[in-house]
C-alpha cells in the first residue's frame, strides 16, 4: 500500500500581491496531484490549510476542484482535515473545506466530543472520525489552537480503548505542530501528549508549521510545498511524503520526502556600515550581483529580497531604494524584488518606554547609542555595563586611576576595537 502526505498548500495566496505568486501555489498543488496519479498512490492526506484564508477566492476554488477531480477520476480518494487557514469564523458556519466534502471531492476527517469523551465513529455522509482504506485506519483531528492538547489527550484514551483489532496499519492526521519545532505558535503538542499515542498509531501526519521535520520514525510533517514567507527559504526539503507500507515489514513503512518544483527564492544581505555616500551603497550593490550572479541567474525570474542592514553613515532620505531596486531587475528580471532598510541611521531620534525607570531609560539609550557604532556593536551590552560603572564611580567621587582602571580592566576583558586607544 502507498499513500502520499502532504499539508499547507495555501491556495489563494497571492503573495507580494504578484498574480504570478497566486500561481505559483496553483502550480504546486496540481503538481503533487499529478505525482500522486504518476505514482498510483492508494490514497492522499491532506493534513490542512488547503486554502490560504476563510473566505476562498473562486479562481482558488476552481484550482482545488480541478485537482481534487483529478484525484477522484483516477479512484484515489482524498481524506483531510480542517486547518486555521481554512475554518469558518463561527462554529456554526460552514466552511468551504466541508463545501468540498459536501460534493464528494475528499473526506473530512473529525471526531465528535460528548461528555468529555472523543467519539471514533467511521465516514458517513454526516462525517467521522476514521476512514478505513487497503487494510489501513486513518483517522483526522482538525486545527483546535489552545486546546489542542486535551483534544488529543481525549482521543488517544477513545483509540486506545477501541484497540487495533482488523487494523494493520493505522494513521493519525492532524493540523498541529510539535513544540519545541518553531517558536510562536498555536496548536502545538508537548512529547508528553503524544507518547501514549504510539502503540495505537503507525504514523502521525501532521501539517501546521511550515518546517519539514520527522521525529522518531512516526512523526512526520513535510512543511509547505511552496515558499509563503522567507523564513522557510532556510528550509528547502519541504514538499510532500511518498509513503509505502509493509505492515509486515520491519520498519512496516518507508516515507519518503519529495521536493516539488518551487519558485526560486533568493535573500541577499549588504552591511552599509562603511558605505559612506549612496554611490558608495550603489557600488556595493553592483559588487553584490556580480558576487552572487551566476548562482542566480540559473534561475529564471526568481524571487530577490535584499535586505539593507548596521549603521548608514548619512541621511537615509539621500539613499534611492528605487534605483537599488532596478540595479537588480536589471541583472536577474525576478517576479519580484524587494529591497527592506533595515539600517539605522546615524542621527536617529531614540524610541524610549515612557513608562520605564530612569535607570532602565539610561541603560537603554547607552546600549542603543553603543549598537550604532560598528566597533562596539558585538559587545554593546558589556560596553554599556562598563559605562554605568564608570558613571557610578565618577559620581562616588572615586579618584581618577580608579575610572582609568576600569576601563583598562574592560578593554582587556572585551578586546577593545583594534586600533582604539582606552
Amino acid at each position: 500500500m502507498k499513500f502520499l502526505h502532504t499539508a499547507d498548500i495555501h491556495l489563494g495566496y497571492q503573495q507580494y500581491g504578484v498574480k504570478e505568486r497566486f500561481n505559483d501555489f496553483s502550480r504546486v498543488f496540481l503538481h503533487i496531484v499529478d505525482q500522486a496519479v504518476l505514482r498510483q498512490v492508494d490514497f492522499v492526506l491532506l493534513a490542512g490549510d488547503l486554502f490560504e484564508k476563510r473566505t476562498v477566492d473562486p479562481m482558488a476554488m476552481r484550482v482545488a476542484v480541478e485537482g481534487l477531480r483529478k484525484l477522484r477520476d483516477a479512484d484515489i480518494p482524498t481524506l483531510a482535515v480542517e486547518g486555521n487557514h481554512e475554518k469558518a469564523y463561527y462554529r456554526d458556519q460552514y466552511s468551504w473545506i466541508e463545501f468540498l466534502d459536501a460534493l464528494g471531492y475528499l473526506r473530512l476527517l473529525n471526531p465528535r466530543f460528548e461528555d468529555g469523551h472523543a467519539v471514533l465513529e467511521p465516514y458517513d455522509d454526516d462525517g467521522g472520525a476514521y476512514a478505513d482504506l487497503v487494510d489501513t485506519r486513518v483517522y483526522g483531528i482538525k486545527y483546535y489552537g489552545a486546546s489542542t492538547g486535551k483534544v488529543f489527550r481525549l482521543f488517544t484514551e477513545s483509540v486506545c480503548e477501541d484497540g487495533r483489532d482488523g487494523v494493520g496499519f493505522a494513521i493519525l492526521m492532524a493540523h498541529a505542530g510539535l513544540e519545541g519545532q518553531m517558536d510562536r505558535y498555536s496548536g502545538t503538542l508537548a512529547a508528553n501528549d503524544l507518547a501514549p499515542l504510539r502503540e495505537a498509531i503507525d504514523y502521525l501526519a501532521l501539517g501546521h508549521i511550515h518546517k519539514p521535520y520527522e521525529v522518531d520514525g512516526w512523526i512526520y510533517n513535510p512543511g509547505a510545498p511552496e515558499t509563503c514567507s522567507l523564513e522557510e527559504v532556510q528550509w528547502p526539503d519541504r514538499g510532500y511524503y511518498v509513503v509505502d507500507v509493509d505492515p509486515d515489514g520491519e520498519p512496516g513503512h518507508q516515507a519518503e520526502l519529495v521536493v516539488p518544483p518551487r519558485r526560486p527564492f533568493h535573500c541577499l544581505r549588504l552591511e552599509v556600515d562603511a558605505l559612506t555616500e549612496p554611490e558608495a551603497v550603489y557600488d556595493a550593490v553592483s559588487g553584490l550581483i556580480r558576487r552572487e550572479g551566476k548562482k542566480i541567474a540559473r534561475d529564471p525570474t526568481p524571487v530577490v529580497d535584499l535586505t539593507l542592514y548596521g549603521v548608514l553613515p548619512f541621511n537615509r532620505f539621500d539613499l534611492d531604494l528605487d534605483y537599488v531596486k532596478s540595479q537588480l531587475e536589471s541583472a536577474w528580471n525576478p517576479v519580484v524584488t524587494r529591497v527592506r532598510n533595515m539600517t539605522t541611521p546615524a542621527e536617529f531620534e531614540m524610541a524610549v518606554d515612557m513608562e520605564a525607570s530612569r535607570p532602565e531609560l539610561e541603560r537603554s539609550i547607552l546600549r542603543e547609542l553603543l549598537e550604532r557604532d560598528a566597533r562596539f556593536r558585538p559587545d554593546a551590552e558589556a560596553w554599556t555595563q562598563v559605562a554605568l560603572d564608570v558613571k557610578r564611580l565618577a559620581l562616588s567621587g572615586a579618584p581618577s586611576e580608579v575610572l582609568v582602571d576600569r576601563l583598562r580592566h574592560a578593554r582587556a576583558e572585551l578586546a577593545a576595537p583594534a586600533g582604539e586607544e582606552v
